[in-house]
């Protein structure tokens, strides 16, 4: 009996790990497709786009992936490496197409490269590793989880030319998103502390750390 309430109760915690995990990546999406197309490029959004597309990698670790966040993925990292290029080049990027982000993908699919897997485990804060709670496919994981943490520690490496003027343009979007550059950086930072506990499969200290980041996010 005790171990059939272990085994729900672990099933619980990775259904509800998922479920933020999901939600942190759909709000990071939407905030940077928002403002995309309202042609408003700033290495905040690049971020955005970047984080958002590593962390449904996350998501693939609990299954397989439906066919909308599969597209959204392959959108948001094809999105933070055009606006990126178009802004080292000195180049106005495009915004998306009022269709949606899947009519984009129609026309710049083939454009897409596909995101590589490292063989290197990234370094992480964390003491030690947990005892898992369910049964990964370990190949799988730690590719994933490599890959997703490199990501992020890659996103850190973006200089902010101007915060002041970017922080001003994000807060400036919307009522639902009056969020400062500051903001953003303490969400994005815990939810580089939830990946790295994911990638030791502590789903209790990746969800505390994806909920002080969507709270951040809901201010």
């Amino acid at each position: 009996m005790k171990k059939k309430l272990g085994g729900e109760e672990a099933l619980t915690q990775d259904l509800v790990a998922q479920a933020h995990i999901e939600n942190f990546a759909m709000k990071l999406f939407d905030y940077a497709d928002k403002n995309d197309r309202q042609s408003n490029f700033t290495k905040g959004v690049i971020r955005a786009f970047y984080t958002a597309g590593h962390l449904i990698d996350v998501l693939s670790l609990f299954g397989e992936l439906d066919e909308n966040l599969i597209s959204t993925r392959k959108y948001a990292k094809w999105k933070a490496t055009y606006i990126h290029s178009c802004m080292k080049n000195g180049e106005t990027p495009k915004p998306g197409s009022v269709g949606g982000h899947n009519d984009d993908l129609k026309d710049f699919n083939m454009r897409i490269p596909q995101t590589e897997t490292r063989e290197e485990p990234q370094p992480t804060t964390m003491s030690g590793p947990v005892q898992p709670s369910t049964v990964l496919n370990p190949i799988a994981s730690s590719h994933v989880i490599s890959d997703s943490a490199s990501a992020l520690e890659t996103c850190e490496t973006l200089h902010i030319s101007d915060a002041k003027g970017s922080s001003q343009k994000m807060s400036e979007n919307s009522d639902s998103w009056r969020l400062t550059l500051d903001d953003y950086m303490e969400a994005q930072k815990y939810a580089k502390y939830a990946v790295s506990a994911l990638s030791y499969e502590d789903s209790k200290t990746a969800i505390e750390s994806l909920m002080k980041a969507l709270a951040i996010l809901k201010k």
